[in-house]
């Protein structure tokens, strides 16, 4: 049957009969635009002149086949890869608010760099990542795939991601990179209700110094080749139509040249979510005069539901939509498969079927299943997702050597273990001498489950659960027992007498407790942030034994978990660890590693705190004060311990004239304990007095650096002018004010060591005594 498809399909080339409502003559190899000497822009136009409205319109459509077999123009293969490519056996590294913990831009642009590798390797040319999305409302269930609160922090492990996708140098956009997407665009961090897809106001103060940063940061300094839209609308314009955002602020301001897709089915939205258009027709044309050059609709194969299908090319053949609108969407989507490369490469030509243009190769649509907790699940939905991104990708001769190099899974391990956060150590319980250890409980349901968060692989390679990795390390010196105590999944199934039991007859019990991707993923937001299920009284029924109780949390968001602060005596954050994740936990628990990691995100102590980020507007916090309960957060952004100390001293700050810098700072830092360890410096801002309320504080720099016991090191930075800046709503731009500002630095945002004054005055920074 193949062979017989395949001679009537060769047959119709050809003869050169129509299909899809357009004619396929053979062309000339010569044609300028295949040759890759020439600039990009001169071939794009050349291609474009050539191709048909049919041909035009099917350049749009992403996770459809979109290549042309009559003018050889490949087919633009993408996919997730947040932390890790999300095709069968890619290495799962930890998730994206883990890379954050990090604090370490120049291992995470490791880290893409193998999933940019690993990605070409399986067949995938452009990936939906990273999110820039400053949050600063955790019950949204995106909280996972962001880097935190802070727009420096977001804007520092977004560039470096980024850079590690696409490549550096002559290195960008080779046979080893991919293209990479900075999404939401923009302000979904902070949902209506904590809510996905939430409507969002915002000032264009606060758009400017909290939101754009990180976008801009991606488009100014890594040169990012893709932007996608979010789902929201922004002070009541839906992004998708919001040519003030990708046109006047994202184009124009930022000079973004690089092509813009739409989220999934958003572009439909606009007329059947957000009502501004009457009909698709409508939705499509407001689309593409704001600059959206690609319809991602994952669900929907080709036909009138796509707003970027066969009624836009009626439309522009009826003359009621101009052909100029279509062509430049095309010309993005042109010049970003001539950026890549691909038309050149030998393994990105798609399997024949992927060449028919029309054809009903789209996804079926899934209803999530109610399970008996009330939570959804999308099994098929997420199988036939990435089936139908197998069946798009043709993975290049030798991909096994790339996808199960060793080398890749180490980098895994050392990632997380450079995530882990010790959130409490009291009385140095961690790490355990394993020596003096003969029982151990392991207990929890998150103690024996692959937890690996969203938008993972669908098939690891391999998980290390916290129980493997605590056997493995412990064999032959100390016995294992363990009890899962209740499920995240069925909140009816739950054995706590066993857990108290196994914890009674233990020397410690290990509780590994969270949550998972049923609890926390894209549309699992939650009105509160308890633990979900019995988990709090599996914590409370094991702390009551006697036995000394460790806490280890897997999970996406911040959690409230203020008994547990305030009771058990050791707690360690690991968020999503991937496929390492077990070997990371023990080896922190037992003492091989010391942990460093810090928090990217505040923890409230209730919902009821929301928001509570730390960089807030100066008030009279004073009087700020809840009935019978405290106001700050359960743990600060910045927050992580160490099993050692460091200490803070000699702070210098000198004022400079060179290359942007007015203000060079160090300080050096001593390890004053008795293990090597990792501190990682941070730098706040905090401007004194100004026309306008400014923020308590605000990250400016930092460095993570690693010192043996009794070493000391000199940390250094540079401050230039616009670190002072703050976006001025008259002028529509930064401005630097003169007066006085404190340069803080600390291990968190409320454990600030060091402090120093400094003043701009008649355009000269002077050190106050």
């Amino acid at each position: 049957m193949k062979k017989k498809t395949l001679i009537i399909f060769f047959l119709v080339i050809l003869s050169g009969n129509s299909l899809s409502g357009f004619k396929i003559p053979m062309l000339s190899s010569k044609a300028p635009y295949k040759n890759p000497n020439l600039p990009i822009q001169t071939r794009v136009e050349d291609l474009l002149q050539r191709m048909s409205i049919e041909e035009k319109v099917h350049q749009l459509a992403t996770f459809f086949p979109n290549g042309n077999i009559r003018l050889g123009i490949p087919h633009l293969k993408a996919g997730e890869a947040l932390h890790g490519i999300c095709l069968k056996h890619g290495t799962c590294f930890p998730q994206a608010i883990a890379l954050a913990s990090t604090w370490d831009p120049s291992l995470i642009e490791k880290t893409a760099e193998i999933i940019a590798l690993e990605a070409r390797a399986l067949g995938v040319h452009h990936v939906y990542s990273p999110m820039l999305g400053v949050v600063r409302d955790p019950r949204w269930g995106r909280t996972e795939e962001s880097y935190g609160e802070d727009p420096y922090l977001v804007s520092r492990i977004g560039v470096a991601f980024i850079n590690g996708l696409q490549g550096k140098g002559k290195k960008r956009f080779d046979i080893n990179h991919v293209l990479a997407t900075a999404k939401h665009f923009v302000a979904d961090g902070q949902p209506y209700a904590g809510l996905n897809r939430g409507p969002m106001e915002a000032s264009a103060r606060t758009l400017h110094e909290v939101f754009l940063p990180p976008f801009r940061a991606a488009v100014e300094e890594a040169r990012v080749g893709c932007i996608m839209p979010a789902h929201h609308s922004l002070n009541g314009i839906p992004c998708h139509a919001h040519q003030e955002l990708l046109i006047d602020i994202l184009r124009h301001r930022y000079g973004f040249d690089g092509l813009i897709i739409s989220d999934n089915n958003d572009i439909k939205a606009l007329h059947t979510e957000h009502k501004i258009a009457e009909n698709l027709h409508q939705a499509a044309r407001l689309a593409l005069e704001a600059g959206i050059d690609m319809e991602l609709a994952i669900d929907q194969p080709w036909g009138s539901n796509r707003a970027y299908g066969p009624e836009l090319i009626q439309a522009v053949k009826k003359g009621s939509l101009p052909i100029e609108l279509v062509d430049r969407a095309v010309r993005n989507v042109l010049k970003a498969k001539f950026r890549l490369g691909i038309f050149q490469q030998t393994n990105n030509i798609p399997p024949e079927h992927d060449f028919m243009v029309g054809g009903d190769q789209g996804m079926t649509q899934f209803t999530p299943v109610e399970t008996e907790t009330g939570v959804r699940r999308y099994d098929s939905e997420v199988t036939e997702y990435f089936n139908t991104l197998h069946r798009l990708a043709v993975p290049r001769p030798g991909w096994e050597k790339i996808i199960y190099n060793p080398e890749h899974d180490r980098l895994a391990l050392e990632v997380a273990r450079k995530a882990i956060i010790l959130l409490k150590n009291e009385n140095d319980l961690l790490p355990l001498d394993i020596s003096k250890l003969k029982i151990i409980a392991v207990i929890g349901p998150n103690a024996a489950a692959e937890v690996v968060g969203g938008y993972s692989t669908p098939q690891l390679k391999y998980y290390v659960s916290v129980l493997d990795g605590i056997k493995n390390f412990a064999q032959g010196k100390a016995k294992i027992i363990y009890e899962e105590g209740c499920s995240l999944i069925n909140f009816n199934q739950a054995n706590i007498p066993a857990a108290v039991s196994a914890a009674r007859r233990s020397d410690v019990a290990i509780v590994v407790i969270g949550g998972n991707e049923l609890t926390c993923k894209e549309n699992e937001d939650r009105d509160n942030l308890q633990l979900v299920g019995h988990q709090e009284e599996l914590v409370r029924q094991i702390y009551a034994t006697g036995t000394p109780t460790v806490v280890v949390l897997l999970h996406g968001r911040p959690l409230a978990i203020g008994w547990i602060k305030e009771h058990i005596p050791a707690i360690l954050d690991g968020w999503y660890l991937g496929q390492e994740t077990g070997t990371a936990i023990a080896e922190a628990l037992f003492g091989k590693i010391n942990p460093g990691g810090k928090l990217p995100i505040s923890y409230p102590r209730h919902v009821g705190q929301i928001p509570d980020y730390y960089n807030v507007f100066r008030w009279a916090s004073h009087r700020g004060r809840y009935f019978h309960s405290e106001r700050g957060p359960l743990f600060p952004f910045g927050h992580g311990l160490s099993y050692t100390q460091f200490t803070y001293s000699d702070l210098k700050i000198t004022p400079l004239k060179r290359h942007g810098v007015v203000l060079a700072v160090s300080l050096q830092i001593t390890n004053t304990g008795a293990r090597t360890g990792d501190e990682v410096i941070q730098l706040y801002i905090h401007d004194e007095y100004a026309s306008v309320v400014r923020p308590v504080r605000e990250l400016k720099r930092f460095q993570r650096i690693t010192l043996k016991p009794g070493e000391t090191k000199r940390v250094e930075f540079s401050l230039n002018s616009e670190d002072f800046a703050f976006y001025d709503t008259q002028s529509q731009g930064w401005k630097v004010e003169e007066g006085t500002f404190q340069i803080q630095i600390g291990a968190s945002s409320t454990d600030i060591r060091l402090q120093a004054r400094v003043e701009y005055k008649k355009n000269q920074w002077l050190v106050l005594k």
